[in-house]
């Protein structure tokens, strides 16, 4: 009797753990017979698995995936240097590339049409000018610059003194001198026709010739030049930008603009020149001064707004959506998968248990 009543309470402990735990995946859905619904179905995580997801992502939040938490991961010495590796590699792998800007925007879908590009430079420009129709030339210029002014009349007076020498102790200067000579005598009518008659106008010109040659290289012509100049450029930082437009003319502005911008922007090479030639010779500057402190920064300013983020991302949101739709036999797959042994020492128990209890029953059975 005992060993029987030891065997029966082992199978009915057994059994009932083994069916409590097979109940809390199954089954899937709720079983009705007509209008009816048989108790305990579905199994308990099926029926509660929306409160499940919500817990679950609530857990997440609070207790795992924290701001706190990802900020001391963000600022960790550790996981900066594989950030730093990492960057290093990709950076290297784009400034050594043969590929060229203009593929390099391909591959993020964007065209770049050069000539809409220098319009719209242009047309920036423009605008500008237009917006500082009331402003002095000078005032928009930069002082260097504006220093630059006086420098910049003396070398052209210099050169344009050099052009008038050059030009004048020319064979062209010296036809052109004697052609006023002819044209000077020719107009003075008998005066002139008498002089003709005692002067050669080659002879005339041959004397007349080193004369406008050393006046036009003397000290005094340059700084009347250089005066006339710098006169003629302070006239010119004193006049309005809108006069300047007015006396150009917008339309020969605004081409001179376009054709300034299209000359000196070349855009088509610029964009077909492989990105490896323009990082030559600073490839260890930009590794080794410049990365490494753009991913520490960039790493710091990312854990100072992690929690904004993670508000953001609604991360209990995420996890509630992802359990909600996972699989229930998937779910119930991964649960075995990991407490399959506990879930065994459960029935396990309930044998020993249930047979325990049964050695007792008997024995008091004999006893009454």
């Amino acid at each position: 009797m005992v060993l029987s009543m030891a065997i029966v309470g082992a199978l009915i402990g057994g059994v009932t753990n083994y069916m409590a735990i097979k109940m809390l995946f199954k089954p899937h859905r709720a079983i009705y017979i007509g209008k009816w619904r048989i108790p305990f179905t579905p199994g308990l995580i099926p029926k509660r698995r929306s409160d499940l997801a919500r817990s679950l992502g609530k857990t997440v939040v609070d207790h795992l995936l924290t701001p706190k938490g990802m900020q001391a991961k963000l600022v960790d010495d550790d996981f900066q240097a594989k950030v730093n590796e990492w960057a290093k590699r990709e950076v290297l792998r784009l400034i050594r590339s043969e590929r060229t800007p203009r593929q390099l925007l391909s591959d993020l879908d964007i065209s770049l049409d050069t000539a809409d590009l220098h319009a719209r430079a242009a047309q920036f420009l423009s605008k500008q000018l237009e917006k500082q129709a009331d402003k002095e030339l000078g005032s928009l210029l930069p002082e260097e610059l504006k220093a630059k002014t006086d420098e910049a009349a003396q070398l052209a007076a210099s050169h344009i003194q050099q052009m008038l020498v050059a030009y004048v102790d020319s064979y062209d200067g010296r036809r052109k001198i004697q052609e006023l000579v002819q044209n000077f005598l020719q107009g003075r009518g008998f005066l002139g026709s008498m002089l003709s008659s005692f002067m050669d106008p080659n002879s005339a010109v041959d004397r007349i010739q080193p004369v406008i040659v050393e006046s036009v290289g003397a000290e005094g012509t340059y700084r009347f030049l250089h005066q006339l100049l710098s006169r003629e450029l302070d006239k010119l930082m004193e006049k309005k930008v809108g006069d300047l437009t007015e006396t150009v003319g917008k339309e020969t502005l605004d081409d001179a603009i376009q054709q300034a911008v299209t000359k000196s922007i070349p855009l088509d090479t610029m964009l077909d020149t492989p990105i490896n030639v323009y990082m030559k010779g600073i490839e260890d500057k930009v590794i080794e001064e410049k990365l490494s402190l753009l991913v520490q920064r960039t790493l710091l300013r990312v854990s100072e707004q992690m929690p904004a983020i993670m508000e953001q991302m609604e991360l209990s949101k995420m996890v509630e959506n992802e359990v909600s739709a996972f699989p229930l036999e998937r779910v119930e797959e991964l649960v075995l998968a990991i407490s399959n042994k506990e879930f065994k020492l459960i029935t396990y128990l309930g044998f020993v248990l249930g047979g325990v209890i049964g050695i007792f029953q008997g024995i008091i059975a004999l006893f009454i």
